[in-house]
């Protein structure tokens, strides 16, 4: 059996989203168990859908948040970090009786001062840990944040996906191979509906374009190319133009925005429909 052959047909794509028949799941399940070379082209394939489900997901910072805010709520005040000059010390006093003709206001207003320094030192330290623990809420509450979007980004990206894969899987739509030509690499699945016209392309690999330029599918219809639209932002499904008939598609490398012929010379992917 020609594995490279078979691996081009396009039946690798349709096992792993699904689309694939009964009779064509057995008989990739047994060709994966005897070749690797069809086991790693599936891995790949799978690759590929992961990494356009997961382009646009924002990285969020890994760290045990909650943790950490709890390890700071339950240390103390030294545990914090700030910086103090220690423990007040002691203000020795004299041994006397205090009678009624020996009484001092100055002792009580001493007494009075140190507690006042006490007062303010710790409350001092209150009101740093305060802000320390208010920042380390709003830090908190920006990572929520960003998670929430992130996971919003994910789900929209799979919402996508399943549409796309209902649409190539409606009645009526046929699977084109475009292989690379002579000189130039590449490999582009075509999904052409002939009910709804409705055309996507599944990329599998093509160069990345040169700045200022921009791949450009053409359907050849009775010899002539018509223009199907420009792969724009494409790690994975694109939808392009509706195409009312076709012999054959084609893929160019054109200037960007595209063009109303194509430049044969940068000729990259082609393939036939089948009758």
């Amino acid at each position: 059996m020609n594995v490279s052959a078979y691996i081009q047909s396009g039946v690798i794509e349709s096992y792993v989203l699904g689309l694939a028949t009964p009779e064509e799941r057995a008989e990739v399940d047994q060709f994966r168990a005897l070749y690797p070379e069809v086991e790693a082209a599936i891995q790949q394939c799978e690759e590929n859908l992961e990494t356009y489900c997961f382009d646009h997901a924002k990285e969020l910072p890994e760290s045990d948040l909650w943790g950490d805010l709890k390890r700071r709520l339950a240390e103390g005040l030294e545990g914090d970090g700030i910086e103090s000059s220690g423990p007040v010390p002691a203000v020795p006093m004299p041994e006397r009786n205090f009678t009624r003709s020996t009484f001092s206001w100055a002792g009580v207003a001493a007494a009075a001062a140190i507690l006042l320094l006490v007062s303010i030192a710790g409350n001092i330290l209150l009101y740093q840990r305060y802000h320390r623990l208010k920042d380390d809420y709003a830090l908190a509450a920006r990572r929520n944040d960003l998670l929430l979007a992130g996971n919003a980004a994910i789900r929209d990206t799979l919402s996508l996906v399943y549409s796309q894969v209902r649409s190539v899987a409606l009645p009526g739509t046929r699977k084109i191979l475009l292989n690379g030509v002579p000189g130039k690499e590449g490999e582009v699945t075509v999904y052409w509906n002939n009910n709804n016209r409705d055309v996507f392309v599944f990329t599998q690999h093509l160069p990345p374009a040169p700045k200022g330029k921009q791949y450009q599918l053409w359907a050849l219809v009775d010899g002539k190319p018509v223009d199907a639209g420009m792969l724009e932002n494409c790690p994975g499904y694109c939808r392009l133009k509706p195409v009312e008939r076709a012999d054959a598609f084609a893929i160019t490398l054109e200037k960007e925005g595209g063009s109303p012929t194509p430049d044969l010379t940068q000729l990259y992917v082609m393939g036939k429909v089948a009758g």
